[in-house]
C-alpha cells in the first residue's frame, strides 16, 4: 500500500547471516559461501533516540532463531542468477535509486581484496510514502547471483533521510576478484521489480575488489634469534661480572 498525504518515517534495521548455494559465479565454486550482514538505517531512530535492531539468521534459507518474514520468504525463492537485461525489463518510472555509495572497510591481508564492504543506497518514488524492499546482487560477468535481501521499510517521497545501509562480511564464497553490485528494488506489496542500479549507471557499483574471508591469507612470520660467541662475547661477560663483583664489595 502506499500513502499519499503521510510523512511519518518508518526505522528497521537488521542483522542477518546468509548463506547461499549453486553456482554464484561462472567457474567459480560457492557451495559454501557465506555472508554475515548488518542492515540499518542511520538517519532514522526511535522516541528514545536508538535504531531499531533486529537480529535474525538464515543458513541455506533456513531462519533458525525468528519466524520468516516476507523479504526471507522471498530470498529462499529468488536464487536463480539474473541477468542485468532481465532486470532492467521491470523499471518502473514512479521508482528510482537516487545515488549508491560503497565503502571498503576491511583488507586483512593488505593484497587490495577487501572481505569486507559497505553499501547505502538511497531510494526515491514520486509517492510520499511506499513500501519496498531490496536484493542485492554481485557478479564477474553479466549474471547477477543475490546475497543479501533487506527487510521490508518505507520510503517518503525523494526524502534522503531513509537511505539504508548494509554492512557485509564475506566469510566464504569470494574468491579474489572484482566484482560488480547490483541492487534491485521490489514492491513490497506485489514483488515487482520497481527500480535496478548497477555499475553501468553507477560507478560506486562496478570493478569492487572483494575476497570473502577464506582467501584472506597473512603470511607468517619467523623470528630468529642468533646467538654470537666469540672471544669478544667471553671478555664482555667477563667484565660485567668484574664490575658487579668490585661493587659488592664496596
Amino acid at each position: 500500500m502506499k500513502f499519499i498525504t503521510s510523512k511519518t518515517l518508518f526505522s528497521i534495521a537488521m542483522v542477518s547471516s546468509i548463506v547461499f548455494t549453486g553456482d554464484l559465479f561462472a567457474n567459480q565454486d560457492t557451495s559454501s559461501a557465506l555472508v554475515k550482514s548488518k542492515e540499518y538505517q542511520p538517519n532514522i531512530v526511535d522516541a528514545a533516540g536508538e535504531k531499531q535492531i533486529k537480529y535474525k539468521t538464515a543458513e541455506q534459507g533456513k531462519i533458525t532463531n525468528s519466524a520468516a518474514t516476507k523479504a526471507e520468504l522471498n530470498l529462499k525463492k529468488n536464487v536463480a542468477p539474473l541477468t542485468r537485461e532481465t532486470a532492467r525489463s521491470y523499471d518502473d518510472p514512479d521508482f528510482w535509486i537516487y545515488d549508491s555509495y560503497v565503502t571498503l572497510d576491511n583488507d586483512i591481508d593488505y593484497d587490495g581484496y577487501y572481505s569486507s564492504f559497505t553499501i547505502e543506497f538511497d531510494v526515491d518514488t514520486i509517492y510520499q510514502r511506499a513500501a519496498i524492499y531490496a536484493e542485492i546482487y554481485s557478479s564477474t560477468n553479466d549474471t547477477f547471483t543475490p546475497f543479501y535481501t533487506t527487510d521490508i521499510y518505507y520510503i517518503n517521497g525523494d526524502n534522503t533521510q531513509d537511505a539504508i545501509v548494509v554492512e557485509n562480511s564475506l566469510i566464504t564464497g569470494f574468491p579474489s576478484n572484482d566484482y560488480e553490485i547490483m541492487i534491485v528494488i521490489y514492491d513490497a506489496d506485489t514483488d515487482e521489480v520497481v527500480a535496478v542500479s548497477d555499475g553501468t549507471d553507477d560507478a560506486d557499483l562496478a570493478f569492487i575488489s572483494l575476497e570473502s574471508e577464506n582467501y584472506e591469507y597473512v603470511e607468517p612470520v619467523d623470528v630468529i634469534v642468533v646467538e654470537n660467541g666469540g672471544s669478544f662475547g667471553s671478555w664482555l661477560l667477563a667484565g660485567l661480572g668484574l664490575v658487579a663483583l668490585r661493587r659488592a664489595i664496596k
